[in-house]
């Protein structure tokens, strides 16, 4: 009898990888390889090309921290033309890197950075 093997979500496209990939953020908003894990993760658009290697620091404007599991869903990592997927030690690296909540996964969190944002902007 053979045993079933589950597929990785990325279709075992990084089995076997040797190092780690450059997607953690430092509170500075730098892009690291290391082997921590993140509490977080979120976005800056398509940031790397179809070797992994990264190609640009950010691609779009609204940098989002997003909750690493919501709803079940489950996201194939750093696949060719999509977004690159960023991770975060935790949420004060990623308010420190210049992502905010996002709207939909942490949408409590969103409400009051929104409320605090506003506040401090002085804005309606």
């Amino acid at each position: 009898m053979t045993e079933e093997r589950r597929q990785a979500p990325d279709g075992d496209r990084l089995a076997g990888l040797d190092r780690p990939l450059r997607n953690r953020v430092t509170p500075a908003g730098e892009l690291i390889a290391t082997e921590h894990r993140g509490t977080m993760y979120g976005n800056r658009g398509v940031l790397h090309n179809e070797n992994l290697a990264l190609v640009r620091r950010y691609q779009v404007r609204r940098w989002l921290a997003c909750a690493l599991e919501f709803r079940g869903r489950r996201r194939p990592i750093m696949r060719p033309h999509r977004y690159t997927e960023l991770f975060f030690l935790d949420e004060a690296v990623a308010l420190a890197a210049g992502h905010r909540p996002c709207a939909e996964c942490r949408h409590a969190a969103y409400q009051s950075f929104r409320t605090a944002w506003t506040a401090a902007r002085a804005l309606p």
